[in-house]
Parts: structure tokens; C-alpha cells; sequence
């Protein structure tokens, strides 16, 4: 009997060795998490449709006041933090990044720009972004401007920064998220734009839709061989987030800045809307702009939270951005 009972568990084993010599557990993993990064993918995406939504609706019925409220929030940071989104987007979609990177500890005031026709040429959004920055600066103490731009708006702080607009001011870091740095063939859904800019004529607030930055981030364009023939200035560090499987920069190692000064982070998960939500990009996110030092500080406020049951625990967004574990339930 005893045999008898063994046999199952020496099967058990060699099909399990079998599985491991046929794919490793790591890469099983990694594949795995991978492929389920799909439904994430997906997730994000309605919410930051949704989330545009509601923005553009409210801007529609009522009166923006972010662009005239939020800089009389600043108290005295030394550093500006300023957001550019993508194609289509609202500055609703750094809402979450806004609010992370603007934490006292990291003395940093945070600012989105996206008031600019999305689909403009680009070079003209550069100039726009480089008047933007200089008006905050003239109403602030700061010493150190940081940008960090998602897909298309990564290419607008490229081209501001690399056609030297904006010597005078301190811009130390530039962060790109899923950006299309070798271009994508996503583009060419600009070409059509003749016939939509008809349309959205007739209607109200539609004053965005243009159609040469679609055009401009086509592979082998003018305005990318121009802008990726140019050097990275030296003042300042330059990081890129790309992903393994971009639904939106197709080949996806088009999102990769071609500069062997520049920093290349890889995530093996789906995504383009992925690094407005993403934890592991919040993550590269916090290093890259404040260094390893404001890691261990969130790590620690998280861990001394956990310790002490602080009621504030719930606004302690950090736990997101570290993988901390959340606090457990009273009586769990």
C-alpha cells in the first residue's frame, strides 16, 4: 500500500519537472503577468476615457479655473514639477501623478499643462510649453523644473528642450511615458483629419483637432529625423518608460530614446495607458526624479503608518507607489 500510495506523488514530481524544464518558472511568470497586463491595459483605458470625459464635459458647461487656481496653490517649492499629456488628453489624466509627485517631502509643486490644440503642429505646442514655463517661473521661487510627458507630450518636451526654446530656465530632468521617440505608425490616423476638422468645426469647443502632430510622428518624418539628429543637452537627465507590448507605438521599441546617455526603463506588461496608473512606473517615476533617497522615505512613512495604525493611513497614497502591503481591516 504504501508504494501504491507513492506513485502518485513521483508522478506528481516529474510532471512538474517536466513543466519546469519546458518553461521555467520565472519566465512562466513573467509571461504570465504579462499576458494578464492585457485586461490592466485595458482598465486603464476606460478609466482615462472616462476620466477625459468628465473633464471635457465640465469644460464645455462650466469654467476651467485649473490653469488660474492651481498656481496660487504654491507654497514655496523649490521644485516644479509640470505635466504634458498626450494625444486627446485632458489634464485629467496626471490627476493621480500630479498628486504623488507633489508631496511635501518631495518639495515639489506640480502643474499640468494641457490647455493646446492636442493635434497642432508640435514644434508650435514646444513654444507654447516654453511661454507656459516661463510665466510659472516668474511667479515662482523655484530652482529646478522637472517635466514629465505621457506619449505625444514627451515628444512636445523633446522638442522644446532639443531646439533649444528654453535656455534660461533650470529644466534639470525630462520623464517619458510611452513615448514615441522613433515614431509610431499609430500616426497615419491623422492623414484623414481634413474631413474631421470640417466637422468639428460646427462644433462648440472643438478647436483642437488639426492633424500635423499625427502626421509629424509617423516613422521617418522630417520633424523626427530632425529632432533625434540633435544632441541631448548635457544640463539635464533624460528617462524613458517603454513597455513591452504598446497597443499605440507600433514596433513598440520605437518608444526606446535613442541616446546612449539617456535611460531606458523596460516593463514587460501591455501598455500605453499603463504609466498613469501603473505602480512600477510610479515607481521609476519617484526615483528618477528624486533619487533613491525619496524612495526609502515613502517606504519609511509607509512602514511607520503600518506600525502605529495612523487614521490617516487611507490618504497615504505611498503604499500604491512601493507595493507596500494595505493596512489590514480593524480586527482582521
Amino acid at each position: 500500500m504504501k508504494r501504491l500510495g507513492s506513485i502518485p506523488a513521483n508522478l506528481l514530481r516529474r510532471f512538474k519537472r517536466f513543466n519546469a524544464r519546458l518553461l521555467p518558472p520565472r519566465e512562466y511568470q513573467e509571461n504570465l503577468r504579462m499576458g494578464l497586463s492585457a485586461f490592466e491595459e485595458a482598465y486603464f483605458v476606460a478609466k482615462n476615457f472616462i476620466d477625459g470625459t468628465i473633464h471635457v464635459s465640465a469644460q464645455v458647461l462650466f469654467e476651467d479655473r485649473y490653469p488660474d487656481s492651481r498656481p496660487q496653490e504654491y507654497h514655496g517649492q523649490h521644485r516644479l514639477v509640470v505635466f504634458v499629456p498626450g494625444y486627446m488628453q485632458t489634464h485629467a489624466a496626471f490627476y493621480r501623478l500630479e498628486r504623488y509627485l507633489g508631496i511635501e517631502f518631495f518639495d515639489a509643486f506640480t502643474y499640468t499643462w494641457s490647455r493646446f490644440p492636442y493635434s497642432q503642429d508640435l514644434t508650435l505646442s514646444a513654444q507654447q510649453l516654453a511661454a507656459l514655463l516661463r510665466d510659472l517661473v516668474s511667479r515662482m521661487a523655484v530652482t529646478e523644473i522637472f517635466l514629465v510627458g505621457h506619449s505625444q507630450g514627451g515628444m512636445i518636451i523633446r522638442a522644446m528642450v532639443q531646439h533649444g526654446m528654453a535656455p534660461d530656465l533650470p529644466i534639470r530632468k525630462c520623464l517619458f511615458l510611452s513615448s514615441p521617440h522613433q515614431g509610431t505608425w499609430a500616426g497615419v490616423v491623422a492623414v484623414p483629419h481634413r474631413g474631421v476638422r470640417l466637422a468639428a468645426g460646427l462644433l462648440p469647443y472643438i478647436r483642437k483637432v488639426q492633424g500635423e502632430s499625427g502626421t509629424q510622428l509617423i516613422p521617418g518624418s522630417a520633424f523626427l529625423h530632425e529632432l533625434n539628429s540633435r544632441p541631448l543637452p548635457e544640463t539635464a537627465r533624460f528617462v524613458s518608460v517603454y513597455y513591452a507590448l504598446d497597443p499605440m507605438i507600433w514596433p513598440p521599441s520605437n518608444a526606446i530614446l535613442p541616446y546612449p546617455e539617456a535611460e531606458n526603463h523596460f516593463i514587460n506588461k501591455i501598455g500605453h495607458a499603463q504609466p498613469l496608473y501603473c505602480s512600477q512606473a510610479a515607481r521609476i517615476a519617484i526615483r528618477s526624479l528624486y533619487g533613491d533617497e525619496a524612495v526609502q522615505r515613502v517606504q519609511a512613512t509607509v512602514s511607520r503608518l503600518d506600525a502605529t495604525g495612523d487614521d490617516e493611513w487611507e490618504s497615504a497614497w505611498s503604499q500604491t507607489l512601493v507595493g507596500s502591503p494595505k493596512k489590514p481591516a480593524a480586527g482582521a
